[in-house]
Order: structure tokens, then C-alpha cells, then sequence
């Protein structure tokens, strides 16, 4: 069956980024991008703030996030907007989308897949998420710099 094919985690990781770059529109800067082995994180200038994908087969799970990973104070304000933009950002992001104090400093929007495989059609599945949550939270978080 197409779309059942298995994939390597890094091969997995590329996938899901190509799938996110095909549906990014025109006028949605393309991001900056770093890979280190099985994590991809795409940020718009600013890499304490970045989107990143981590699948982690050993633990069941592909994560999926925004992530803010800079100092405490900025980490708190750009949780604190999201949060102030949770009832229009809520319908557009879905349910399975979570705010939440990561660490002690770091905060993070994400979404969790439970797996033991990677496929094709899952990197499809995870690629498109990627860039739709990238073409809401995009103009948001550029807006926000200004």
C-alpha cells in the first residue's frame, strides 16, 4: 500500500519537512532551518524561537512544537501571548495542541503522535501539520517582533 513504507528517523525528518515546505504560501517568508540528526528546528530569525520536529521511536512518539528556548523572561512573555490568543488560535491549531511550562525556563506549544513506525504516509500526515501550524503561527510570532 502506498504510503506504508518505512522510513529511517532522519529520512523520516526530511519528509515531513518537504511535505510542510509544499504547503507554506508564497508570501510566508521561507524559514531558517537546523538538523542535528533526527531534530529539525525551522525558525523565522530568531532560533531561541523555532518549530521543531523530533521523532523518538524508542519512546513511541514523533514531537511536534513550537518551542521558545531563550532566556526565562522572554520564554514567559511569548507563552503569555500565545495564551492571551488561545480563543483564536485554539479552532485553527485543534485539541491535540498543548501549551506548557517545558522546563524551568522553557516553554513550548506541541502536539504528540503516538508511534512505533515511521512511514511515508505518516510523514505526510506530520509534514502537512507542520506546515499548517507553521502558516498560523508564522505571521503571529513575526508580528509579535515587530
Amino acid at each position: 500500500m502506498a504510503g506504508d513504507r518505512k522510513l529511517k528517523a532522519q529520512e523520516f525528518v526530511f519528509a515531513c519537512e518537504e511535505a510542510a515546505m509544499r504547503g507554506l504560501p508564497a508570501d510566508l517568508p521561507r524559514p531558517e532551518r537546523k538538523v542535528m540528526w533526527t531534530t529539525l528546528q525551522l525558525h523565522f530569525g530568531d532560533p531561541n524561537v523555532h518549530f521543531e520536529l523530533q521523532p523518538r521511536v524508542s519512546h513511541g512518539m514523533i514531537e511536534l512544537g513550537l518551542h521558545f528556548e531563550g532566556p526565562l523572561e522572554a520564554n514567559d512573555i511569548w507563552a503569555e501571548r500565545l495564551a492571551s490568543r488561545a480563543a483564536s488560535l485554539a479552532p485553527e491549531l485543534g485539541p491535540e495542541w498543548e501549551l506548557e511550562a517545558w522546563t524551568a525556563s522553557w516553554r513550548r506549544l506541541h502536539r504528540i503522535w503516538r508511534t512505533s513506525n515511521l512511514t511515508e504516509g505518516l510523514a505526510r500526515e506530520v509534514g502537512e501539520e507542520l506546515g499548517r501550524v507553521m502558516r498560523v503561527l508564522g505571521p503571529v510570532i513575526a508580528g509579535d517582533r515587530k
